[in-house]
C-alpha cells in the first residue's frame, strides 16, 4: 500500500494483470516502422487541418503491451489519489481489532475496484495521450496498445497500415491540443485536483466500514459487484463534487470530441478511412453480457457519450465556423462549453465567436 494511504495497489496490478491477458504474436504484425510511419503521418494530417500551432515538442509515440500500459496508468492513478488516500485513512478511527479490519478491507476494495477498471480498459484501449495531472507533472506520453490495435484491425476487416492511421490521427489531436495550448493541462489537472480535494471532505467513514467489512467476508463475488456498483466512490462523493465533475466532463467531451471531429476532417480525400467511422463507432457501442454491465457500471457509458456528444458538437460549430471558429474553444478556459452549451452548439457560438475577440 502507499505510505499513509489505504489503498491496495499490489491487489489492483494483480486484478489488472489477470483481466489483460490474450495478448498473442499476431500483435506483432504491427512492427514499429509501421508505428512510426503512421504516427508522421497523423500528425501531418492533424497540423494540415487544425492549424494549431505547438509551442512545446509533442511525445514521440510508444508501442506497448497490456500489461506496461496498466503499470503507467495505475502509477498515475496512485500519485493522482495519495491526496484522498491520506484524508481518508485519517478519518477512520474506530476501536481494535475493527481499525485494522476497515483499513485492510478498504484496501482491498479500492484496490480491486482500481483494477477492474484498468484491467478491463487494457484490453480495449487503442491508443492514450497521457497526460500527468499531478502537481509535479511527468512529461506526457503516447501510448499505442500494439495486441488491441491487431485485434481492433481484425474485427473492423480494415487494412492494417490504413486502420493504424486512422487510430494515429485521433491521438495526436490530442498531442497537438495540449502542446499548442499551455493551460490546458493545468486547467484539466485543477479540476481534478478540486474533485479530489471535496471527496476527501466528504469521507463518509460509515459507509466505508459497512463496505471493507462486506470485503473481508467470506462472499468474493459479492465484494466484486460492489466495486463494479461503485459503492466505494459514492462513500467518497458529496453533492459538491457534482459542479465541478460536470465541469470536468465537460472538458473531456470537447477533448474527445474535437479528436473525433479531426479524424473525419482528415480523413475526406481518403474513402478507405471515411469508411472506418461506423465500424468504429458499432465497435465502441457492441458490448453484451458481462462486459456491457461491466461498462456501464464503471462509467464506460459516460466515455462513449463523451465521445458522441463532443464530436456533434464540434461538427456543429465546424459547420458554422470552420475549424477556426472551432478553435476559439482554446483561447482560454473560459472559452469552454457549458454543460449546457455542449447540447446548444449555437449559444456557445453566440458567447464566444459572436464576440469580438479581446
Amino acid at each position: 500500500m502507499t505510505t499513509g494511504g489505504i489503498v491496495d495497489w499490489g491487489l489492483g496490478r494483480r486484478v489488472a494483470g489477470a483481466l489483460a491477458r490474450g495478448e498473442d504474436g499476431a500483435s506483432r504484425a504491427l512492427g514499429d516502422d509501421a508505428i512510426r510511419r503512421a504516427s508522421e503521418a497523423g500528425l501531418d494530417r492533424v497540423l494540415g487541418y487544425t492549424g494549431l500551432d505547438p509551442a512545446s515538442e509533442v511525445p514521440a509515440v510508444e508501442a506497448v503491451t497490456r500489461s506496461e500500459w496498466i503499470e503507467s496508468n495505475l502509477a498515475e492513478l496512485e500519485a493522482l489519489a495519495a491526496p484522498l488516500e491520506q484524508r481518508a485513512a485519517a478519518e477512520i478511527s474506530l476501536p481494535r481489532p475493527f481499525e485494522g479490519i476497515v483499513r485492510g478491507g478498504l484496501g482491498a476494495a479500492s484496490g480491486l475496484e482500481a483494477g477492474i477498471v484498468v484491467g478491463y480498459a487494457s484490453r480495449r484501449v487503442l491508443g492514450q495521450y497521457q497526460v500527468s495531472l499531478t502537481r509535479e507533472p511527468k512529461p506526457p506520453r503516447m501510448l499505442l496498445l500494439r495486441a488491441n490495435l491487431a485485434n481492433a484491425a481484425r474485427e473492423l476487416d480494415a487494412e492494417p497500415d490504413r486502420f493504424l492511421l486512422w487510430v494515429a490521427v485521433h491521438e495526436q489531436t490530442h498531442s497537438v491540443q495540449f502542446a499548442a495550448v499551455p493551460w490546458l493541462r493545468d486547467h484539466v489537472a485543477g479540476l481534478a485536483a478540486r474533485l479530489i480535494e471535496t471527496a476527501s471532505g466528504n469521507v463518509d467513514v460509515a459507509a466505508l466500514a459497512g463496505i471493507a467489512k462486506r470485503v473481508v467476508s467470506s462472499d468474493p463475488r459479492r465484494a466484486v459487484r460492489e466495486a463494479m456498483r461503485g459503492e466505494l466512490t459514492r462513500a467518497l462523493a458529496g453533492p459538491e463534487q457534482a459542479a465541478v465533475l460536470d465541469e470536468l466532463q465537460a472538458t473531456m467531451a470537447v477533448i474527445e470530441g474535437y479528436a473525433e471531429h479531426v479524424m473525419d476532417a482528415a480523413a475526406q480525400d481518403d474513402p478507405g478511412l471515411a469508411r472506418m467511422r461506423a465500424r468504429m463507432d458499432e465497435r465502441r457501442a457492441r458490448r453484451g453480457g458481462l462486459a456491457d454491465v461491466i461498462a456501464r457500471a464503471l462509467g464506460m457509458g459516460m466515455k462513449l457519450r463523451q465521445y458522441e456528444l463532443g464530436k456533434s458538437w464540434s461538427d456543429a460549430i465546424a459547420g458554422e465556423a470552420g475549424v477556426e471558429g472551432l478553435n476559439r474553444v482554446w483561447a482560454e478556459p473560459a472559452a469552454l462549453p457549458s454543460p449546457a452549451e455542449l447540447e446548444a452548439p449555437r449559444e456557445w457560438l453566440e458567447r464566444v465567436v459572436a464576440a469580438p475577440v479581446a
